[in-house]
């Protein structure tokens, strides 16, 4: 069609690109106590397909949408990434072994310190915790895998847009782990 603007990279929005990090927290009853037993630091995550799609329904008001992020969603991956871990790929629209997901615990506005606050700012922080009694199976998860839909998704496995994905080796969560999961995103 004449008129119309020439295709961007959707994964590229101006000169800025969409970047999103990640890090566990994971806990356990010691001497009767809740305490912090590992903490794997901020890393890179792939923002995918779905973050744009997302993104544009949300700016056009989209009537089938129910929000923004939703879902956080937990995957048992592949056995086969403990020894060789794949790279997620832009153009993936699902986990590959969903098997539990719920809405996240809170989504705040970050400053340029990367401290909440209640303007909004460029910057989220989507936190979600998976308790002792939650994501454990029937005997406990190996989870691999996790991702964050919105758009219209619900509490049924892949539904709504995934919009963004992390593979990362395996953790083992049953009733005795309590895993809070923070994805930051900045715009």
């Amino acid at each position: 069609m004449k008129g119309l603007p020439p295709q961007v990279a959707t994964e590229k929005f101006g000169t800025k690109q969409i970047q999103g990090i990640w890090r566990d927290e994971v806990y356990k009853i010691v001497n009767g106590k809740e305490a912090l037993v590992e903490d794997h630091g901020w890393v890179k995550n792939l923002i995918v397909v779905g973050m744009p799609k997302l993104l544009a329904g949300l700016m056009r008001n989209e009537p089938t949408f129910a929000g923004g992020i939703l879902q956080h969603a937990q995957g048992r991956g592949l056995p086969s990434w403990d020894t060789n871990l794949p790279v997620p790929q832009f153009n993936s629209v699902q986990l590959t072994d969903e098997y539990f997901r719920k809405p996240p615990d809170s989504i705040s506005y970050l400053d340029s310190m990367g401290v909440p606050t209640v303007a909004i700012t460029n910057s989220i922080l989507i936190r979600t915790t998976l308790d002792f009694g939650e994501a454990n199976g029937v005997s406990g998860e190996f989870i691999r895998e996790q991702g964050l839909y919105g758009g219209t998704a619900t509490g049924a496995a892949n539904s709504g847009l995934l919009a963004n994905l992390i593979f990362h080796r395996a953790r083992f969560k049953d009733a005795s782990v309590k895993i809070i999961r923070f994805i930051q995103f900045i715009f």
